[in-house]
């Protein structure tokens, strides 16, 4: 019968050699370099970006506010993005890495949320339209990221959306997806 069956706490491990506990474990690669694995899928989509940018097909001179322009500015800001990320966390100390992997928690919640509100955007943007899609989507990371004030994450997803959706429209003369809302 085993300690634990007849009652009895079970026995207590033996007691680590001197200086056994204090030693940390050896580091792998990946312990305390989170953002390593986020600079490089920031630079692999700056990759795609460009990609599509260059084999966009415009009509005439598109100009640095054209079509292209802001593919090229969103490619750019990836680009140094994950350039950055990458750098920082291959240069972090061994004592910083260990100190990150110690406090690094995944808030899955978070990451959830995020992921829901962009998918959603993705799947429905030409069904709902602009407009709604990317009100849902602000509003929907914004809580995913700790904005507790849905009230306001839809009112500040909502300005920014129609600010984006004049731009595009009045200015550049490039419709972005009405959805639901063309008919009105």
């Amino acid at each position: 019968m085993s300690d634990t069956s007849a009652g009895r706490p079970p026995a207590e491990p033996p007691p680590a050699a001197p200086g056994e506990a204090d030693a940390p474990r050896p580091l792998s690669f990946w312990d305390g370099r989170g953002e390593l694995v986020i600079g490089l899928i920031m630079l692999a989509l700056a990759g795609v970006l460009l990609a599509g940018t260059l084999g966009m097909d415009v009509i005439g001179e598109g100009g640095p506010l054209g079509p292209q322009g802001a593919g090229w500015f969103v490619a750019v800001l990836a680009a140094a993005t994950g350039a950055l990320l990458t750098a920082s966390s291959l240069r972090r100390s061994p004592e910083l890495r260990r100190a990150a992997a110690a406090a690094e928690r995944t808030n899955w919640r978070a990451v959830g949320l995020v992921m829901l509100g962009i998918a959603a955007f993705s799947a429905l943007i030409d069904t709902v339209g602009w407009l709604v899609m990317a009100t849902l989507m602000f509003a929907t990371v914004a809580t995913g990221l700790g904005n507790r004030n849905l009230l306001r994450n839809l009112t500040v997803g909502f300005v920014m959306a129609a600010v984006v959706q004049i731009v595009f429209s009045g200015m550049l003369g490039l419709n972005l997806p009405s959805g639901v809302l063309g008919g009105l």
